[in-house]
């Protein structure tokens, strides 16, 4: 009776670490979603810049911060960068790009520019599915660090060494 207990353990803590391991690698993918949507997001700073030359008059100061930011991002691409090293330059180029839309939107010709509205209710779209993705991300993550604790409160842990992830 006691060995169906003990296997009936072990095999749950096989299944158990099993199950963490496709759990990280199942966040490491939607990190590289959510990179890649950021990326999407931000290669349409230069569509903007293209559109908006005709009608700005301080053109370059404008867009002298978000084209840094833009480069600093391509920069820091590597195939191991993780989200939580990059999401600080996303911020930024999110912050730039919510200054271009204002001073944008007080220009009257540019405002009523179809190909202008266009980009910014793409950009608006991308960044509410963003949005979306990042809540979605932080609750698989804080679900992914409370088993990673139940691990820790057994003997897996010495077994198996998988770290706790970093919120964003």
């Amino acid at each position: 009776m006691f060995y169906y207990i003990a296997w009936a353990a072990i095999i749950f803590f096989i299944l158990f670490i099993i199950f963490l391991i496709l759990l990280k690698l199942k966040i490491e993918k939607f990190e590289l979603k959510i990179i890649n949507q950021f990326k999407a997001k931000n290669n349409t700073i230069a569509s903007i810049y293209e559109i908006t030359k005709k009608y700005l008059n301080k053109h370059d100061e404008i867009f002298k911060e978000s084209l840094y930011l833009k480069k600093k991002d391509f920069s820091e691409n590597s195939f191991y960068s993780r989200l939580n090293e990059k999401l600080k330059t996303y911020e930024l180029i999110h912050n730039e790009l919510n200054f271009i839309f204002r001073v944008c939107n007080k220009h009257p010709k540019l405002s009523k520019d179809w190909e202008y509205l266009y980009i910014r209710d793409l950009i608006i779209e991308k960044s509410t599915s963003l949005g979306k993705d990042i809540e979605l991300y932080k609750k698989i993550l804080k679900k992914f660090n409370r088993l990673l604790i139940l691990k820790d409160l057994t003997i897996i842990w010495i077994l198996i060494p998988i770290k706790k992830e970093k919120m964003i």
